[in-house]
């Protein structure tokens, strides 16, 4: 199975790195490169994390068939411009993917991190992050779709993605401290509780 990382820094070309850093107050397409595999990380790290349980991995999976089918990386140029507006709002919800995404964690302290790593401001980190939330959802939105993967498969998918990433000497610190934090950031518990009927009108910026 392909590792998403690897994946998501073949997309990233020249090109778009600068409309993406554009996009987010970072006018250096190196730290934009940087920072983008900082943040891309991260959210694997946490989709892993969600997905550790039962039914975190069933959550995801039914949010992934519902919301992010991997449509986004028709266009991701124009989804990174605006100029690619889904029907499906929740598909480009940046913001409402990352609220959840990261809850229980010390937000503060992974945006100084991935600022710190690519040698750019909090203001930025925040912007890239919530620029990249939704291309993660479809990346691996894709990959479920494409292979069939069922909640096991969305596990391997993303320990292939994550564990090697640990080893890597930039990422290793970033997701080890991000992983090891003292909130579970268990984010699908909390949505289980909350139950499917709520997930799907209003998780990831439904109203």
């Amino acid at each position: 199975m392909a590792n998403l990382l690897d994946l998501f820094e073949q997309q990233m070309d020249g090109g778009l790195l600068e409309q993406l850093g554009s996009q987010v107050g970072i006018s250096d397409p190196n730290k934009t490169k940087t920072a983008a595999k900082g943040a891309f990380s991260v959210l694997m790290g946490a989709l892993q994390k969600n997905a550790s349980t039962d039914q975190g991995a069933s959550i995801l999976s039914s949010v992934l068939d519902k919301d992010h089918d991997g449509s986004i990386l028709d266009d991701v140029m124009g989804y990174v411009t605006g100029a690619m507006q889904p029907k499906n709002t929740r598909t480009v919800d940046g913001a409402g993917i990352l609220s959840h995404l990261l809850s229980g964690t010390n937000h503060d302290n992974i945006l100084s991190q991935v600022a710190s790593m690519a040698g750019i401001d909090k203001n930025s980190s925040a912007s890239l992050l919530m620029k990249l939330a939704p291309i993660a959802m479809g990346m691996l939105g894709k990959m479920k779709k494409e292979n069939n993967l069922d909640e096991n498969g969305l596990r391997d998918v993303l320990t292939q993605t994550v564990e090697p990433a640990k080893k890597d000497n930039m990422l290793g610190g970033l997701l080890g401290s991000f992983l090891d934090q003292d909130g579970d950031g268990s984010v699908m518990d909390d949505l289980g509780r909350m139950g499917m009927k709520a997930i799907f009108k209003g998780i990831f910026g439904g109203k």
